[in-house]
């Protein structure tokens, strides 16, 4: 079967220790490289398709395949965003696999949104590995917004976003409540009034609170 499997490509993680994200000259070949492929995937995304699998850094690998994807079409637009996922799973951390797989999860909902169910499984199941909660919340708020607008699938990831979130505390956390509370309310509005209490006391906070006048 030609279309992307997602136990097949999630069937193991192994965070790897050898992959060096600070190497400054495959980072700025990658970012020349993307740009490349964002320029040319509308009009040509087969040429597109095999710039970007010669990118050598995986973060920017990921993101220009699932360009390539977004404007290909039939059986190469699966291999593409299996191609994708793999080269987020090359990533040694999970907050960053999850991260940059927001970027192909993003193009397989508008494919599949079974298929894209089961991804997202799958990335929580990997975000939760993370033991940092503000990099945990940061991963799983880029799996939100890839999602935005199917509350099926946001109800997927949403209540261990706002777990990571209660875990954690500070303006970076307070941040991510704000920037997802209309997320939430799509998918799991039951957990709108903890999230916007955990928020520091303060104008921003009266504001979530206010929104909630009737919910």
């Amino acid at each position: 079967m030609s279309a992307l499997d997602p136990k097949r490509t999630f069937k193991s993680f192994h965070f790897r220790d050898d992959v060096f994200m600070s190497e400054l000259s495959i980072t700025r070949d990658g970012v020349r490289a993307r740009s490349r492929v964002w320029e040319m995937a509308s009009d040509d995304p087969k040429a597109a398709a095999d710039a970007a699998h010669r990118i050598r850094h995986p973060w920017y690998r990921c993101q220009a395949l699932a360009r390539a994807a977004e404007f290909s079409s039939g059986p190469m637009r699966y291999k593409l965003l299996e191609a994708a996922f793999s080269a987020a799973k090359e990533q040694s951390e999970p907050n960053r696999i999850v991260t940059v797989s927001s970027w192909p999860l993003r193009v397989l909902a508008d494919l599949s949104s079974e298929r894209a169910a089961q991804v997202a499984r799958l990335l929580v199941d990997v975000a939760e590995t993370e033991p940092h909660n503000l990099r945990r919340a940061h991963a799983l708020q880029a799996l939100t917004s890839a999602v935005a607008g199917r509350p099926a699938l946001l109800s997927l990831i949403v209540p261990a976003l706002a777990s990571a979130i209660l875990g954690g505390g500070g303006p970076r956390i307070d941040r991510v409540i704000r920037d997802t509370f209309e997320l939430v309310r799509v998918s799991n509005p039951e957990l709108l009034r903890p999230l916007a209490h955990h928020h520091k006391s303060n104008r921003q906070q009266e504001r979530l609170l206010a929104s909630l006048v009737g919910a």
